[in-house]
């Protein structure tokens, strides 16, 4: 069973890399978002240091949300979510597979871009490794959140905008930890509880987003 899982994930990677254009597209979204603050900042090294967590956690989150349609509008559009609820599939498993489809499309993309853009933005090298972690925590959360909103507003207008508008309040709590985390690691004081609260918040995540997003889809699929 666990297998049928993986080959969902397997497909939608593979799909993606088909289609690489949307993958660079939101690499190349984070990166200018990124550069365009600095830019801006140019004039003013320590301000640019000290906004430099800021600058990267909002450039990633709006640009994971770019990969949202990717992975969830597409498969309910050509009927791909009714053959999976259909099958012996639990469809909280399966809505697990899409969400770790998405973190592995384009979390997991920003966290290696970061590695690449905060040297560019000043955050010193010994600390990009805290933010970076920090970064993935809050892409997984991103991505499980994202997960659940995709599923309740799917086949809605603008249902971007609309996903935008649900998930981004969601995420502050999220947002203002990872800068909390990277500014207490650039200030020399201890950084791990924020990184702990992350992780609590991810891991219950892991626990409710894939159950409430399986119901959401059910929800859409049964409505005439």
């Amino acid at each position: 069973m666990t297998a049928r899982y993986f080959a969902i994930i397997r497909r939608d990677v593979r799909l993606m890399a088909a289609r690489g254009s949307e993958a660079l597209a939101t690499l190349f979204f984070f990166a200018t978002v990124a550069c365009l603050f600095a830019v801006s900042m140019s004039s003013n090294e320590g301000l640019m240091a000290a906004a430099a967590p800021g600058i990267l956690w909002i450039s990633a989150l709006l640009a994971g949300l770019l990969a949202l349609d990717a992975v969830y509008v597409r498969d309910f559009e050509d009927g791909t979510f009714d053959l999976l609820l259909m099958s012996p599939l639990m469809p909280a498993g399966v809505m697990g597979a899409k969400m770790l489809s998405h973190w592995l499309l384009s979390g997991l993309g920003l966290v290696l871009a970061s590695l690449v853009v905060a040297p560019m933005i000043k955050v010193p090298t010994e600390f990009i490794g805290v933010l970076s972690f920090s970064l993935l925590l809050g892409t997984l959360y991103m991505s499980l959140l994202g997960g659940m909103g995709a599923a309740l507003t799917l086949g809605a207008r603008r249902s971007g905008l609309l996903l935008a508008v649900l998930i981004l309040p969601l995420l502050l709590p999220m947002l203002i930890l990872g800068i909390l985390a990277a500014e207490a690691a650039l200030a020399g004081f201890p950084y791990k509880p924020y990184l702990l609260l992350q992780l609590a918040m991810v891991i219950v995540g892991l626990g409710l987003a894939p159950a409430a997003s399986a119901a959401f889809l059910n929800m859409h699929l049964r409505s005439p």
